[in-house]
């Protein structure tokens, strides 16, 4: 049969993501608005993933 594929490793942007996520439910529940919350989240996460990115672009070379 086939042999099983060796696992994948995680997503280099995985810290920026849990940061974005830690805070923007942290900030949802803080002020019991959870659709700021999210919206916090999501903007964190591009916004982090983005200079993430830029970092790790720059090292490379």
């Amino acid at each position: 049969m086939n042999a099983p594929k060796p696992q994948q490793p995680p997503p280099l942007n995985m810290p920026e993501m849990i940061i974005a996520t830690v805070a923007g439910v942290s900030f949802g529940v803080k002020t019991n608005n959870y659709l700021t919350g999210i919206f916090v989240g999501v903007v964190l996460g591009v916004v982090l993933s983005l200079i993430g990115n830029k970092i790790r672009s720059r090292n490379k070379r």
